[in-house]
């Protein structure tokens, strides 16, 4: 290691005394240097390797994300340690909200603070109906059940079903990993290959399967079918869309409206190999259906626009929340939030999405909430008609 200045010019000051003066310089010379040497080893031992820095740099920036997001990460982890987080699903197993929320079940639990274990639960019902009641009455409000349901059930409560028991304006939003785009895909045995097929004066009628109100494979239907006077069998009561793609492959109905990365997901065997898109609820063409119109290019008028846009394409971008109760301690949905933000960074988590197809455009929790406030402001005339075409 190089001597310092003050090393050097002490040796030199001692070569140019007496013997004594030598001795005495050179003793003092060699202390310093043996100082400064012990003090620059010291330095160095200080100084973290670059193996050593990785680490600790990703935990202090993990420290960091944590306290953007606003919650007292021991305290939370002290509460879900040991605890089971539930996600509660309104819609049958097998389907495409299962299918995702299996996914999330899986990888979650590490980025939760106490790292819970998360599991699934189905609460099959009225469209999801029965699990928003649930969640946001019933269910613990503590921070260990997460609603996965269907979104688009808050224009229920808009348009004043006396069955909700809920008010979204209330509930938490955590976040979602989808936003979506619904389609109208028909079997090979309906004969339906067009949308101008079921359509005047001389439109062929197609049966379709659908759950309940508040979701689009009624709310759908019924909307193109009163819009678009399209020739269209209604068939619904079934416990979730998984229950009518089964109820397709039967023969038993021929088409239905379904979110289109569950088509890609859950159903992409079908959706690859017997199915055909007919029409898409959506602005623009889907890129990897561009033949396929949409519903807003056979739309009569502008009024039809708007109700269309409100009761379908707008809440598609919401119709898979992840949402937390209101009494939910704030600390606690916070964290959630936060953990669901860097599960849709997680890699092992990406891989096993892509694996099923389905193609992941995350919300945060405040982009989400924001969205929903906004459908609130629905214009008057629209809601009113939708209250016509949607209420029980």
């Amino acid at each position: 290691m190089a001597l310092s200045l003050f090393a050097v010019l002490a040796l030199v000051a001692a070569g140019c005394g007496d013997d004594d003066d030598d001795q005495a310089h050179t003793e003092e010379a060699t202390e310093a240097t043996e100082e400064e040497t012990a003090a620059e080893e010291a330095a160095t031992e200080d100084e973290p390797t670059e193996a050593e820095t990785t680490p600790e740099g990703t935990e202090a920036e993990d420290e960091a994300a944590a306290g953007d997001a606003e919650f007292d990460e021991q305290a939370v982890a002290d509460f879900y340690s040991g605890q089971t987080v539930t996600m509660l699903v309104g819609l049958s197993a097998g389907g495409g909200f299962d299918t995702q929320a299996r996914l999330i079940a899986e990888h979650l639990g590490q980025y939760i603070p106490g790292n819970p274990t998360v599991i699934v639960e189905n609460m099959p019902g009225a469209g999801s109906l029965v699990a928003w009641n649930h969640m946001a009455n019933a269910a613990p409000s503590d921070g260990t059940v997460i609603g996965y349901s269907v979104g688009s059930q808050i224009l229920q409560q808009m348009l004043g079903n006396p069955a909700v028991e809920f008010d979204a304006a209330e509930l938490q939003y955590l976040g979602a990993i989808v936003q979506d785009q619904y389609i109208l895909p028909a079997t090979s045995a309906s004969g339906i290959t067009s949308f101008d097929q079921i359509l005047p004066p001389d439109g062929e009628q197609l049966v379709m399967g659908g759950d309940a109100l508040g979701s689009a494979s009624v709310d759908a239907p019924l909307i193109i079918q009163d819009v678009l006077d399209a020739n269209i069998n209604l068939v619904d009561g079934y416990g979730g869309l998984a229950d009518v793609a089964l109820a397709m492959e039967s023969g038993e109905v021929g088409g239905f409206v379904v979110g289109l990365s569950s088509a890609r997901s859950a159903y992409a065997e079908q959706f690859e190999n017997d199915w055909t898109t007919i029409l898409t609820f959506t602005e623009e063409r889907v890129e990897d259906l561009p033949d396929v119109p949409t519903v807003l290019e056979i739309a009569p008028d502008d009024f039809a626009e708007q109700v269309i846009t409100a009761a379908i394409i707008r809440p598609a971008q919401f119709v898979r929340p992840l949402v937390f109760a209101a009494d939910v301690p704030e600390d606690r949905a916070n964290a959630l939030s936060w953990a669901l933000d860097q599960l849709v960074q997680d890699e092992e988590f990406l891989a096993a999405v892509e694996e099923t197809g389905t193609e992941l455009d995350p919300l945060t929790g405040e982009e989400l909430t924001a969205l929903i406030d906004d459908f609130f402001e629905m214009p008057e005339d629209v809601r009113l008609r939708l209250q016509e075409l949607l209420s029980p």
